[in-house]
């Protein structure tokens, strides 16, 4: 009966422990995962992004856009990380604690669990995030005018130091935020005040 009882254990933490893992995401993934488009939610029909990233200026000065995206970052809290006026291109990023009490619980919970059952599991949640934004501009053929194109991105460390999570940030209201501030930038450098 005492093996029974050890044997049913090992099955019961192995079958947990499989389906905690087939959650897991490899590297690779959350890699080709990063800057991909978001995917449509069941039930909800999907948003129309590029209208959400872009808007239009009535200028081919690109170089003023991007001094212009830099102070924006700057007022937003972004530090820039790369940046190329050739290719109108900036980037930039933020750190922030992503730690969430209720979070940490559940995995030392789950950990206790599996200790109960004779098993180890290292408990794992969300440590950091990094938010990188992402803004280019193109002008438009035969006008002018310039595109410019804005996307945050969201990349999660758990508290191993690994990469486990990546996803595109799609709240409307922080694009909108972002090109409230741009345009007032761009007025302002295309003014020179």
């Amino acid at each position: 009966m005492a093996n029974f009882s050890v044997i049913f254990r090992s099955v019961v933490a192995s079958a947990i422990l499989g389906l905690l893992v087939s959650g897991c995401v490899s590297h690779n993934e959350i890699a080709m995962q990063i800057g991909a488009p978001p995917k449509a939610e069941e039930g909800k029909p999907t948003l129309n992004l590029r209208s959400i990233q872009t808007r239009r200026y009535k200028t081919l000065d690109e170089q003023r856009l991007l001094a212009a995206a830099t102070q924006t970052y700057q007022d937003l809290g972004y530090g820039i990380t790369e940046s190329s006026i050739q290719a109108g291109v900036l980037v930039g990023s933020k750190e922030r604690d992503a730690e969430e009490s209720g979070q940490v619980a559940g995995s030392i919970m789950i950990s206790l669990v599996f200790a109960a059952m004779g098993s180890v599991v290292i408990p794992t949640w969300d440590q950091s995030q990094k938010i990188v934004v992402t803004l280019t501009t193109s002008p438009v053929v035969n006008t002018t005018q310039t595109d410019v194109r804005v996307s945050f991105d969201r990349r999660l460390t758990n508290n191993h130091g690994d990469l486990w999570r990546s996803e595109v940030i799609l709240d409307e209201k922080i694009y909108q935020e972002f090109f409230d501030k741009f345009s007032k930038s761009a007025f302002l450098e295309a003014h020179k005040l």
